[in-house]
């Protein structure tokens, strides 16, 4: 995976900070111009932005331990269902505010985003793990001298 884990954490960092952004812009700007049911809808895009976000983070930065083909087409797939899925929600949930209900064909979309997201989880629990865990390999070749002293010395020597 060479640089693209840094990609996708310096994305998912991004996407995290967005989100912070966007729920405090719903939080404090826009339960003032929407009804309550937009505002839950706005809500349910950031949720899902961040939750997404950190499974990012956490993925792209734990990339060994993962089948890369698999793990790179995972992280595509929540971008693309963060992208379409809450930014449809964002669209949707303040059509009110841009005067337009054109956007109402958005919704149709919307499912689209979750497929996504779900076809990354499903992925990553069918064969997101890398064949031979190279995470594994390298923390038993990680391992220091002195830790493999001091459990050899808890045991008395034997004389011959």
């Amino acid at each position: 995976m060479k640089h693209t884990h840094r990609i996708y954490t310096r994305l998912g960092f991004l996407i995290a900070a967005i989100g912070v952004v966007l729920g405090a812009f719903g939080s404090h700007i826009l339960k003032e111009l929407i009804d309550e049911a937009s505002l839950n809808t706005f809500d349910t895009g950031v949720r899902y932005q961040m939750i997404h976000a950190i499974a990012i983070i956490t993925l792209s930065l734990n990339y060994r331990k993962f089948d890369e083909k698999n793990l790179q087409l995972a992280l595509a797939l929540f971008s693309i269902g963060i992208l379409i899925f809450s930014g449809s929600l964002y669209l949707l949930a303040t059509r009110s505010i841009w005067g337009d209900d054109s956007y109402k064909f958005i919704g149709a979309i919307t499912p689209l985003g979750g497929i996504a997201f779900i076809s990354a989880w499903l992925i990553l629990f069918l064969k997101g793990f890398s064949p031979d865990d190279k995470s594994e390999e390298l923390g038993s070749e990680n391992k220091s001298e002195p830790s493999r002293r001091r459990h050899r010395s808890s045991q008395p020597e034997k004389s011959i």
